[in-house]
């Protein structure tokens, strides 16, 4: 009688085993796409950062010696002889020009903002 009970719980163990097999391959088998595109991409060894190589003193320097030569200052001009964005080199000429100790004042002309020297 126990050797029977064994050979029907080993059955059922086997039985067992092979439809949770089963139902496992056909649960990866839905899942699986076979048309999928995989990208790698290396990422170099040596990673380096460029930022701003000048500092606000310099910036602010460099807005007045310009202004020493010239009329005005735009923002286009400001932002390509800093390398700062057009956003950035607004908000610092427009910082510049609050500040009534720097000597850069705003005046719009038209539609256009520009920068002059303070008297």
């Amino acid at each position: 009688m126990c050797t029977t009970r064994n050979w029907k719980a080993g059955i059922l163990a086997i039985a067992m085993i092979l439809v949770c097999g089963a139902a496992n391959a056909q649960h990866w088998h839905r899942h699986y796409r076979p048309n999928r595109v995989v990208t790698v991409v290396v990422q170099p060894d040596v990673v380096s950062h460029v930022g701003n190589r000048f500092n606000q003193k310099e910036r602010l320097a460099m807005a007045i010696a310009y202004l020493e030569t010239h009329e005005h200052l735009t923002v286009r001009q400001y932002a390509k002889m800093t390398q700062l964005s057009m956003a950035s080199a607004e908000a610092e000429l427009d910082a510049f020009a609050i500040d009534k100790k720097k000597p850069i004042r705003l005046v719009i002309r038209g539609k256009k903002k520009v920068y002059i020297k303070r008297q």
